[in-house]
């Protein structure tokens, strides 16, 4: 079993020497990381993940940042910090930083050996073993303490934090090591710091496997639960779609993702075996239908169907993007209304619920008969409180691009509204001479020296986007935002955002940010949806209201 190793002061010291630019496969690994959400609120959101009688055990955040703080230095025009003396900085931040990954460490190791225990000097109730005992083996089971099945359901479920726990600490690390990059002036220079240390903490204790071995432990003892009134296991699976946001998911629930082989024949067909009984549980499938949209909808259908096969009581689809969305109905003759195939191909293969973010368009929950309720979720809530600490309260609008949108930009505005913010609402009229050329364009509303974030579903080759955001600048706009919930950047996407007036496009993490897209431009920012998608299923795994997430005037609303 491996322990904690002490590291010596010279173990730390190539932390703060610059380093080689980090190799582009690890950059691509690390893409959908860089981009995550606002430093200043981790802090606070670690907290709330804190499980009672761990508190010390926590990495301390808020003692890193105060030490970057103090001897960062004043940050003046052009990001020049004044005062800044990097010596002290790293001999005080440094030995604090392996003080912190030692106590988490040390840990993890100390929870590791205590759910061990558990799992060994576990024996399920039932009738006599017929197999005889030793006199020594008889001993050794006399002075082991009885473990009960609900001490071992306890143990289960407090075996589900640790995923958490790992999961938490390792995003603090990472985002201390981005704060200090920040601070050192290092990002974008190609000798961030952040990047290796992350390397680093791939071969750490608290990160290695011992926690996925005791997981299987746990599966392969546990009891049969018994009483009235409960409800089914809970158990996530994960399509190879958006890898990144399912283990967050995991992590946010406590619930490990359960093993599964998703492969390809010789001939390209999808192939798929769960490695996990399911038989009786209640098992939610993660998998957007982005690019390869064809492959990752045949691998959400056979997953769904694996499932009902393998006897799950019920199959709830998570469905962050819903692909064939756009194709909603028949704007010209002898043409599919794909989004409702795609519904009916779902509801085939047995499906009882589906989850999204965003749909394309309303009506698109009704392609779903009556007994497959559909729970669109609106990702607008991530971005409410980041635009509020990057947009000032006077002085701003909320912009829809076209007619159709004014109903999702009105939602917005009355987010923004219930944080605080005093934004106006206006709308861009397009007047078509034919298909593909824009004859007139008139703004309804009025942006003259504001602050404006256009609000819109999803970005595909952005041309719109680009093309209101010049419009709206020529009509007097200051600085010029937007807000989609879908990112699909495909070519030349990204060139048109960096070329264009647009000071900062932000995007929900429901597609996995593609590694040309973050080199072609530096514009494009990620938010993390996990929050909102875990309190959802939560919510329908439990049965409580899903709507009240999306309550501005709920004191309780978790964003």
């Amino acid at each position: 079993r491996a322990r904690p190793r002490h590291r010596s002061p010279r173990d730390a010291r190539p932390m703060s020497r610059s380093m080689d630019p980090p190799d582009e496969l690890f950059k691509q690994a690390q893409s959908s990381h860089v981009r995550a959400e606002g430093l200043d609120k981790f802090a606070k959101e670690l907290q709330s993940y804190v499980q009672p009688g761990w508190e010390e055990d926590y990495m301390d955040y808020s003692q890193l940042k105060q030490i970057l703080k103090n001897h960062g230095g004043e940050k003046q025009d052009g990001g020049v910090r004044a005062n800044f003396d990097k010596d002290k900085l790293d001999a005080e931040f440094f030995p604090v930083l392996e003080k912190e990954l030692d106590k988490v460490n040390e840990a993890f190791v100390k929870k590791c050996d205590h759910f061990e225990q558990v799992v060994h000097n576990f024996k399920p109730e039932g009738p006599t073993q017929t197999k005889a005992l030793s006199e020594a083996e008889g001993d050794a089971v006399e002075k082991a303490p009885r473990i009960s099945n609900e001490q071992y359901w306890t143990a289960f479920k407090d075996l589900g934090k640790m995923t958490t726990y790992v999961w938490i600490n390792r995003q603090g690390f990472f985002k201390i090591m981005k704060k200090y990059d920040k601070v050192c002036g290092l990002l974008g220079s190609g000798r961030e710091l952040g990047p290796e240390f992350e390397r680093r903490l791939d071969h750490e204790v608290f990160t290695g496997p011992r926690l996925e071995t005791l997981i299987e432990l746990y599966k392969n003892k546990k009891p049969q639960k018994s009483g009235h009134g409960l409800s089914p296991e809970m158990k996530l699976v994960a399509g190879t779609a958006n890898p990144e946001l399912a283990q967050e998911l995991s992590a946010r629930l406590g619930v490990p993702l359960m093993p599964v082989k998703i492969g390809n024949f010789n001939d390209g067909e999808v192939a798929i075996q769960l490695l996990e009984n399911v038989r009786n549980s209640e098992v939610y499938i993660i998998q957007p239908t982005c690019t390869p949209v064809n492959d990752n909808l045949m691998q959400l259908l056979l997953l769904i169907s694996a499932c009902r096969r393998a006897s799950a009581s019920r199959v709830i689809a998570v469905v962050p993007y819903y692909g064939y969305a756009r194709q909603d109905r028949k704007e010209r003759s002898r043409v599919p209304i794909s989004a409702a195939d795609v519904a009916r191909l779902m509801e085939a293969m047995g499906v009882d619920r589906v989850c999204c973010v965003d749909l394309h368009c309303g009506q698109i929950q009704g392609f779903f008969g009556p007994r497959t309720p559909v729970d669109n979720l609106w990702a607008s809530t991530i971005a409410l409180q980041y635009f509020k600490s990057k947009v000032g309260s006077e002085n701003m609008a909320v912009v829809s691009p076209d007619a159709g949108g004014v109903a999702r930009a009105k939602l917005f505005k009355d987010g923004l509204e219930a944080v605080g913010m005093k934004p106006s609402l206006a709308v861009i009229i397009k007047q078509r001479v034919k298909a593909g050329e824009v004859g007139q364009t008139d703004l309804v509303g009025s942006v003259e020296g504001c602050d404006v974030i256009i609000v819109d579903d999803m970005i595909d080759t952005a041309g719109t986007l680009c093309a209101a955001a010049n419009e709206l600048k020529s009509f007097g706009a200051k600085r010029v935002f937007a807000f989609a919930t879908h990112g699909l950047f495909n070519h030349p996407a990204a060139q048109r955002i960096e070329d264009s007036a647009l000071e900062e496009v932000v995007t929900a993490n429901t597609i996995p940010l593609r590694d040309d897209v973050i080199q072609t431009t530096a514009k494009i920012r990620q938010l993390s949806v996990g929050k909102l998608l875990a309190e959802a299923l939560l919510s329908i795994h439990t049965g409580k209201s899903v709507s009240q997430l999306f309550d501005y005037k709920n004191p309780n609303m978790i964003f």
